[in-house]
């Protein structure tokens, strides 16, 4: 592929917008080279960066709780108007797709039990909104992924209450029930589909109707798991994929993907996943799974390759947290090879997708001590490794929270702005994510050092270059290295781009094997020198460089 190459300091031409200038000045600066370690001798090499020609080869995602995104009608919840409205915002960013935490009705505020699969949460607006939704992301070029939860409903939904109310209802298979006084004999003579041992805090009392009987519920007696085995309840599953499909989305981010089956790793799961996506490849056959594995293991992510063709991959986030946490980045890439190598062992048509933290986990600022530098890095690694990396809403802003005290605690209102903040919800008060301690987008959007101005540039990167997008991995040996030291390289053809992390606390220099063509970007003043042949990475605490050979 043919990539027209500039100088650092060019003129980006861009579509007039509020940020037009703003936006250039931040491209000029984050890409130049900033300081001139005294310890080097030679000469600074200049920065060249390829101009993007618009596609979003990136593929990168975006994980959106909208109760918390942006609030149009001022009752103090977000709304699908405010994703709508703010799909420009994402556009701009560089985004590939959207995935939507449930947008159904439901008696939570998170809503993961849902009550109604083919309805819209009235917090969150109409079906009409939806559309209008829709409209708007097919014309951006921007895929929307639904959060699709099968593996229990609300206990408010009709079909639970219905099948409560007597042993003989049509939905009584849709769920798992067994005699209050005979739970444990009849999962051990075999009576109840997909449970194959008995944990008491797992079963719950029927509230009215059929009260004798106790239902499983593997999370809280709010959420009574369904019977994969019942024909009729995944026919409904099925048709309510069906019409989200329809009317236009891409696919489905699948909850608690690894307890359909209670044994997580029976043949049976993946039995289960693969059927299902080859019911919903009928109606579209290009149709996007994602599956919830939520695990540190390897191995069991990598088993579950076989039922789907894209999981998240938890295990590369908990390694970088180290990585960053304990200055060793040394061992990162091999790590990143080890999982992709162990999924394509299940799948070799596996999709692998990289994250930082999500709605289930503390926030990656707090998990860095607070340190921007640090997650600067982290995005930096996060946009330049294989696979379709997702972000979690507001890590761009460096929004905070930790879990302890409830999961609302990670799924507080973005911050647009200061002050008076138009899109800002209300419905809960923040405890982590505040204007004392997290700047808004629009300061962020002001400040070519910010977070902000790094995910940016990262992504555009990303964008950019085939090989950052879609490349191979590979990288010197961790035995040959400084700990605190990460680097690789992704190829594409004959494009290469190498990238080099100092996690450390001191400056680091790298000697290059072998002759580069220019640096590309960098973060916190990372630089290449050039003494006649011989080319040297100067690496600042904290900072990233990119190379392109």
């Amino acid at each position: 592929m043919k990539i027209k190459m500039t100088h650092t300091h060019y003129t980006q031409r861009f579509s007039i917008k509020k940020h037009l200038l703003l936006s250039i000045a931040f491209l000029l600066c984050w890409s130049c080279r900033e300081g001139n370690p005294s310890s080097s001798s030679g000469e600074p090499h200049a920065f060249v960066q390829a101009e993007w020609d618009g596609v979003k080869r990136g593929d990168v995602y975006y994980e959106i709780f909208v109760r918390s995104f942006a609030d149009t009608d001022g009752d103090g919840i977000g709304d699908l108007r405010g994703v709508t409205e703010k799909l420009d915002y994402l556009h701009e960013l560089g985004i590939s797709g959207v995935w939507l935490m449930p947008i159904h009705p439901s008696p939570s505020y998170h809503g993961y039990d849902v009550e109604n699969y083919k309805a819209i949460n009235p917090d969150y607006g109409s079906m009409s909104d939806f559309d209008a939704l829709m409209t708007k992301a097919n014309r951006l070029g921007i895929k929307v992924v639904l959060d699709l939860v099968i593996n229990h409903t609300s206990k408010t939904h009709p079909w639970f209450t219905q099948a409560c109310s007597h042993a003989d209802s049509p939905y009584r298979s849709f769920y798992l029930f067994a005699p209050a006084n005979a739970v444990q004999a009849e999962i051990a003579a075999g009576h109840v589909p997909s449970i194959v041992r008995y944990n008491a805090n797992e079963w719950h009392n029927v509230e009215s109707g059929t009260t004798d009987y106790r239902y499983y519920g593997m999370f809280t007696s709010w959420m009574p798991d369904v019977n994969p085995e019942s024909t009729a309840i995944m026919d409904s599953i099925y048709e309510a994929a069906k019409w989200w499909l329809d009317k236009g989305v891409a696919g489905f981010r699948l909850d608690a993907a690894k307890h359909i089956y209670q044994e997580e790793r029976s043949p049976q799961n993946i039995d289960f996943w693969r059927a299902f996506h080859n019911k919903l490849k009928t109606f579209k056959p290009d149709v996007y799974l994602i599956g919830e594995v939520l695990d540190g293991n390897v191995d069991n992510v990598a088993y579950f390759y076989q039922g789907f063709p894209a999981l998240f991959n938890f295990p590369n986030w908990y390694n970088l947290e180290w990585a960053l946490n304990n200055r060793t980045g040394r061992y990162y890439p091999r790590d990143v090879d080890d999982c992709m190598k162990a999924f394509a062992a299940y799948n070799p048509d596996y999709l692998n997708v990289p994250k930082l933290s999500n709605h289930d986990e503390d926030r990656t600022m707090s998990q860095l001590g607070d340190d921007v530098a640090k997650a600067k890095v982290a995005a930096a690694v996060l946009l330049t490794m294989p696979g379709q990396p997702y972000m979690y809403y507001g890590e761009e802003i460096g929004m905070r929270g930790v879990r302890t005290g409830g999961d609302e605690n990670v799924r507080e209102p973005f911050l647009w702005s200061a002050g008076h903040d138009a899109y800002r919800t209300t419905w809960r008060t923040p405890q982590y994510s505040t204007d004392a301690s997290v700047l808004s987008l629009a300061r962020q959007q002001a400040d070519e050092h910010s977070l902000y101005a790094a995910y940016a540039g990262f992504i555009r990167l990303r964008n950019t270059y085939p090989a950052l997008a879609e490349g191979n991995l590979t990288y010197p040996d961790p035995a040959d290295m400084l700990p605190e030291l990460m680097v690789y390289i992704r190829q594409k053809g004959e494009q290469r781009i190498m990238v080099l992390h100092n996690l450390g606390t001191v400056a680091r220099t790298y000697r290059l094997p072998e002759a580069v063509k220019h640096p590309v970007a960098s973060l916190n003043k990372a630089a290449l020198w050039q003494d006649g042949k011989t080319f040297v990475a100067q690496l600042p605490p904290l900072s990233s460089l990119v190379l392109e050979y």
